[in-house]
């Protein structure tokens, strides 16, 4: 371990996000970006990994160096990937446009319709009313809840764990 306090606080925000339930997955995923970054940051302060070489008076051997040194650039590269794929994620739920809500919306057959269209006015089926009709941000906002609904019940944790 490397900066053991900081590792177990990232072990932590890892499990709440994979315990996470569609109203607080997107704010987990922005705590758990916050760590990893904060965790990536530190792993760079070390000796070694920003062209600051270790001094060769060091009573470590170089064996020992080059292993501390192998140690952090995997966990930098380790963290990355997590950052990249946490991104990836939370931008799925966050940047939604009308054009995909109406794709979702007739992919899933929506409401029981498959002829959802993206107009100035809204977002329609085909035979809607007025009343029926949602806003392009309702759309969206509701395009969001539907992918958060669909990742926490495929990857979420069960509930015998939780």
């Amino acid at each position: 371990m490397l900066h053991p306090g900081l590792e177990k606080r990232l072990h932590d925000a890892k499990h709440a996000l994979g315990s996470a339930t569609s109203e607080n997955i997107i704010e987990l995923c922005k705590q758990y970006l916050a760590l990893l970054a904060e965790y990536r940051g530190e792993l760079h302060k070390f000796p070694g990994t920003s062209n600051i070489s270790l001094s060769l008076e060091s009573p470590l051997s170089q064996e020992t160096i080059d292993n501390t040194r192998k140690a952090i650039r995997v966990a930098i590269e380790d963290t990355t990937r997590e950052r990249n794929r946490t991104a990836s994620l939370l931008h799925s739920f966050t940047a939604v446009s009308g054009y995909e809500a109406v794709e979702t919306f007739n992919g899933r057959k929506y409401k029981g319709h498959d002829d959802w269209t993206l107009s100035a006015g809204g977002v329609i089926f085909s035979d809607s009313t007025d009343g029926e009709r949602m806003t392009i941000q309702e759309a969206v906002d509701t395009t969001s809840l539907l992918r958060r609904e669909d990742h926490i019940a495929t990857n979420g944790f069960p509930e015998s764990q939780k």
